[in-house]
């Protein structure tokens, strides 16, 4: 099943129920890939159009374990297309292939550059959320700061010219006032707005799709890990898809991110 195709296959896990985002991210990732990697994408069949909380990214992490479910494959690698990363750790400790998580990479990638890292995304109720990410990934003395515009990330997506110097405003106030080196753009809705900004913005800003996309063609050339056995879980309730790959015990990879 894995490394066994002549194209890898990576299959993008849309947390959101939005599939016309799922669509840009594809086209997205399809240009970025040039034919390298296959891409299978799944949106989230039940939960919030767009992530704005920690009760729909709660959901979203279930979700995303049925998307899972639900997909076709073989494939040699999962991202979970959401900057909050819903389920990105349980679908990891399910899964066979490496996963990666939107912020996860981009985050991890802005971090092994010199100097500070910030954040600019949409949507108050997302700064705990990622302040608690950031912390967990063991990454708080390389943030220089989160700068969250209010509305939400797919708002901004559809405001044209106006939301795009909004964004590369709190870029510039993260450089100039919090002493970031580079500022990650976070969220799938901002996905592509990187590059229309960074003429604005006084220091590299970093797209979290375009990020995280690069971190899995690096998953990609790694070794295949061993796989080891995983216990049959029995359920109730849950979609006929995830009922069964829970009670499937298929193998998963003996060493998890």
């Amino acid at each position: 099943m894995i490394g066994c195709l002549p194209v890898s296959r990576l299959l993008l896990i849309n947390p959101n129920t939005d599939t016309d985002m799922t669509q840009r991210m594809v086209a997205y990732a399809q240009d970025r890939f040039a034919g390298a990697v296959a891409i299978e994408a799944v949106t989230a069949r039940f939960g919030a159009r767009y992530l704005t909380d920690r009760v729909s990214v709660t959901i979203a992490g279930h979700a995303v374990l049925d998307a899972l479910a639900c997909a076709h494959g073989p494939f040699d690698a999962v991202l979970v297309a959401c900057f909050g990363d819903p389920g990105r750790e349980a679908l990891a400790s399910l899964c066979p292939v490496p996963v990666a998580g939107m912020a996860q990479a981009s985050l991890i990638r802005a971090a092994r550059l010199p100097g500070r890292f910030s954040i600019v995304t949409g949507g108050p109720e997302w700064k705990p959320m990622l302040v608690d990410l950031v912390q967990a990934m063991g990454l708080s003395a390389r943030l220089a700061s989160i700068r969250i515009l209010p509305a939400a990330g797919n708002v901004l997506a559809q405001g044209g010219a106006a939301a795009c110097r909004e964004i590369a405003r709190a870029c510039n106030e993260a450089v100039h006032k919090d002493g970031a080196a580079r500022v990650v753009l976070g969220g799938a809705g901002l996905a592509g707005l990187a590059a229309r900004i960074a003429p604005d913005v006084t220091a590299p800003v970093m797209c979290s799709l375009h990020e995280s996309l690069h971190e899995v063609l690096d998953l990609l050339a790694r070794p295949i890990p061993p796989m080891r056995p995983r216990a049959c879980m029995e359920t109730i309730g849950l979609s006929p898809e995830l009922h069964r790959y829970l009670a499937s015990g298929a193998p998963v990879r003996a060493c998890q991110d």
